[in-house]
């Protein structure tokens, strides 16, 4: 190499400066590998690429360089499946050096990827050549001249089908594929193996927690050659033949076709025996030719139809009422419809077991495109990531603002039911949905999803159920998709759907309140916690205000939780300030800190909270996969997919499980903030945190008991009183506002009247109307109400207090027992009597019979006793009598 010129500006300092920026780039494009983030991590060994061949690749040090970030871009470009990038990218790489192991590697695994398996072959010879003791690349070799073989085979096998052809042989040879011999794979080789090279005998273990999921096309035709039914055309019910009736109306919108997709188990029951049967036979992306009798069909899934009949759309009066002026063979035809649209199965392939054509066949093509592996979360969950979600990045939780795309579509037909990356297109005279890369993600809050303005804004709840379900929880930038095989609810698809079940114009007896099984992908964007969105506590009242005012009331539950997860965060800043009551110093460390865990209660941590374990539901369903995840370890990768790195490690274990919110209503809600809080405790608060603790208390107090709980059937007079009370016993540690005091007086006022406990009612609203606000109108009609209840209350013990004293004073008379006789007529006496009680019980004349005792004591007595008698009767008596 030629002398550097000290003017050189790749000579000196200035290169060694440009390495040193280099491997930077290069180190911080290693941590986005690690994190998952493939794409960044390419760009950014891109960028030390560029700069690296800009400045320093005179350096002789600068080829081994240069060699590493190149293979790092091929892996990058490796685990995305750019098979053809990679390939270009080794290329280049053996060109310099063709002993480059790495290089030789991972083109080999590009051209698997291409089908290209000689040319894999040769690439994993070389390699082991360099590296003899490399376990994954022999490993990889066996595989590879193992699929040699066979696809060998079968081009042989076809060379001879083609020669017997040419002679006038026919082709329509067929192997059996299924036990009974209903499923026949035509041209077929009857030495093959029954299943697939993807295809892992224990995936069909009825107890296996990793389970299959297939995407292909398929398409039946009859021996004649007329299609019945295809996965490339559009559904029947979507196509209207031409014709005068269309002229007016609107072209309906053209959904893209999608190829179907099915879980390859038995779990799955709704799944055509047949297609099970073919797709263990085919390789990836091979077409394959069957015949089907029918019961490898509709036959197959009628046991399926039939428990989702006697499940979702059983005999009922509602049903009645609906369809009973139907013939009784056309209800039953239309419960099998109805059926059919819930289960997603095509009413072409499900011939009603009555019908004479289930004895003939059908010509089957399948082409597979697609095989997904699904963990069980439990057993009619299934999951799968698509793509790890970065490391670093925030944590998806209840309350947590998040922006994200999401997909919902039938399992089976893979038809979509709601997807964010659609948009409207014209297409000539009608109207399609397409792809639109332009549309942003969706942006809601986890347990608030469907609060949004209007009907574009709109998110299913069962999204926001499903970001709490995977193990680990779910990051930024993770993908994964999940399939209810129980279906989720109808009812939370729109916001019109969703008013139409609420208000009764849709009765779930009628029309049942499931999607069937479903698919759900999700795509998260970006996760916000309440610390950014909300500063403090009394943004957190705000907005429970203004959930329990939207729509009349309709999503009281979502506030309730909110006022409770006030609760809990004011109880840990209590717990917090304990040790400072108690008198418990641990040293000037431990004082410092109690003293920051108690200084400002808007300064505390909302993303720290722990869910609640019970808590009123505020769906109407229970959600999704309420069941412990299976767990499950992933091997360790192999050092050739790491970077070249001197110190590349695996990234660290998952972040511990994220417990799901379990929300039962019972007599085992959590009380928050109701027990080991004292007065004095209390007395730790300010009087704005005493407000914001009474503020809470009053409103979970409140909506226990409100109108729309109390329909649900959800109410809890018990805990609405306690948590009432509780506001009152904080309202008198510091000074509150009187508006607050005053209503959660009323609230409780009209709680106790209500539950028959007028008398103490009336204790705690005299305050209210003797000094807090004796002029309010609901105070007065309160106190009205209570007082009213207290004297008809009083009334009753009166009048059972006097029937006993005049069976008593019968009784004493008869026995001539004088001092018992004395003793029940001072009984008597010191009564509130009232004219209703002594007329109900007559005892005016006991009374006027001790009249007449020679005790004067007793006849005294008795002559005051009818003189207030006489006057109760005389203020009874009408204004024109007297």
């Amino acid at each position: 190499m030629a002398s550097a010129r000290p003017d050189d500006p790749l000579s000196g300092p200035s290169a060694a400066e440009s390495q040193r920026e280099v491997q930077k780039i290069k180190e911080q494009a290693n941590d986005k590998f690690k994190t998952g983030d493939f794409f960044s991590a390419k760009c950014l060994y891109s960028g030390a690429l560029e700069l690296l061949e800009r400045c320093c690749l005179q350096d002789p040090k600068a080829d081994e360089l240069w060699e590493g970030i190149k293979n790092n871009m091929a892996l990058c470009d490796l685990k995305r499946k750019e098979w053809s990038r990679v390939v270009d990218l080794t290329t280049e790489v053996l060109a310099r050096n063709s002993n480059n192991p790495k290089a030789l590697y991972r083109r080999a695994m590009a051209r698997l990827g291409q089908g290209k398996f000689t040319e894999a072959q040769q690439d994993l010879k070389a390699c082991l050549k360099l590296e003899p003791n490399n376990k994954e690349a022999r490993q990889r070799l066996q595989e590879v001249v193992a699929q040699c073989r066979e696809a060998s085979n079968a081009e042989k096998q076809q060379a001879e089908k083609l020669r017997g052809f040419l002679q006038g042989e026919r082709l329509e040879d067929s192997v059996p594929i299924s036990q009974d011999g209903s499923v026949r794979k035509l041209h077929g080789n009857e030495n093959a193996p029954l299943f697939a090279t993807w295809m892992r005998r224990e995936w069909l273990e009825p107890s296996s927690s990793t389970l299959p999921v297939v995407t292909c096309h398929v398409a039946f035709k009859t021996a004649g050659g007329k299609e019945i039914w295809s996965s490339r055309k559009p559904p029947a019910h979507s196509r209207q033949e031409a014709g005068p009736h269309l002229m007016t109306q609107p072209a309906p919108v053209e959904k893209p076709i999608e190829p179907v997709r099915f879980v390859l188990h038995s779990i799955c029951d709704g799944v055509f025996r047949a297609w099970m049967d073919a797709a263990k036979t085919l390789q990836l992306q091979e077409l394959g030719h069957f015949e089907a009798s029918r019961e490898a069909l509709g036959a197959s899934v009628e046991a399926a139809i039939e428990r989702c009949v006697e499940k979702s759309l059983p005999d009922c009066p509602e049903r009645a009422r609906t369809f009973g002026s139907l013939p009784e063979d056309m209800q039953k035809v239309a419960r099998r419809k109805q059926a059919l649209q819930i289960l997603g199965l095509p009413e072409e392939l499900c011939l009603d077991p009555s019908s004479a054509e289930l004895a003939g066949s059908l010509r089957m093509e399948m082409e597979l495109l697609a095989v997904d592996t699904f963990e069980r979360l439990d057993e009619r969950t299934l999951m799968s990531v698509i793509r790890e979600g970065s490391k670093d990045g925030a944590l998806a939780k209840d309350f947590s603002k998040v922006k994200a795309h999401f997909r919902v579509a039938k399992l089976l037909l893979n038809s979509s039911l709601k997807d964010t990356r659609l948009g409207l297109a014209s297409k000539g005279d009608s109207v399609i949905l397409r792809p639109d890369s332009s549309r942003e993600p969706m942006t809601f809050i986890i347990g608030e999803e469907d609060l949004g303005e209007n009907e574009g804004s709109f998110v299913p709840p069962f999204v926001g159920r499903s970001l709490l379900l995977p193990p680990g929880g779910a990051r930024e930038g993770m993908r994964f998709e999940l399939i209810f095989l129980d279906g989720l609810p109808v009812s939370e698809m729109d916001r019109s759907i969703q008013a139409a079940y609420a208000s009764g114009d849709i009765n779930p007896k009628v029309m049942p309140d499931t999607t069937g099984p479903v698919v759900v992908r999700i795509e998260l964007e970006k996760v916000e916690h309440d610390s950014d969105e909300f500063k403090g506590l009394r943004e957190e009242r705000e907005r429970a205000e203004f959930l329990e005012k939207t729509e009349n009331g309709r999503h009281w539950q979502k506030a309730l939780r909110r006022r409770r997860r006030s609760l809990r965060h004011l109880r840990k800043c209590l717990e917090a300030r304990r040790g400072r009551l108690s008198g418990i110093a641990a040293g000037e460390e431990a004082a410092t800190k109690n003293e920051a865990g108690g200084a400002s209660l808007y300064d505390f941590d909302w993303g720290d909270e722990e869910p609640e374990e019970n808590e009123i539901s505020s769906m109407s369903s229970p959600p999704p996969g309420q069941a412990k995840a299976v767990s499950s370890s992933a091997p360790p990768p192999s050092s050739s997919d790491h970077p070249d790195d001197p110190d590349a490690s695996v990234a660290g274990s998952k972040s511990e499980l994220h417990r799901d919110v379990d929300e039962k209503k019972g007599d085992g809600d959590m009380e928050v903030g109701l027990d080991g809080i004292t007065v004095e405790l209390l007395k730790q608060f300010d009087n704005d945190e005493l407000e914001e603790w009474a503020s809470a208390h009053a409103a979970v107090g409140r909506l226990l008991v409100s109108e729309s709980a109390i329909e649900a059937s959800l109410g809890s007079p018990d805990q609405a009183e306690r948590h009432l009370k509780k506001c009152l016993e904080a309202l008198q540690v510091g000074t509150s506002p009187k508006d607050l005091e005053v209503s959660a007086r009323l609230s409780l006022a009209k709680l106790l009247t209500e539950r028959g406990r007028a008398q103490e009612a009336l204790e705690i609203l005299k305050p209210a109307v003797q000094e807090l606000a004796p002029g309010d109108a609901a105070v007065k009609d309160q106190w009205a109400r209570s007082s009213q209840l207290d004297n008809e209350q009083k009334a009753r013990d009166v009048k059972g207090t006097l029937q006993q004293a005049k069976e008593d004073l019968a009784k004493a008379i008869e026995a001539q027992d004088k001092a018992n006789t004395l003793a029940i007529l001072e009984r008597i006496e010191a009564l509130p009597l009232t004219w209703e009680a002594v007329s109900a019980t007559a005892v005016g004349k006991q009374i006027g019979t001790c009249t007449k005792s020679d005790d004067p004591a007793t006849a005294a007595l008795a002559q005051r006793l009818i003189g207030l008698l006489h006057r109760l009767a005389k203020q009874e008596r009408p204004l024109w009598v007297r």
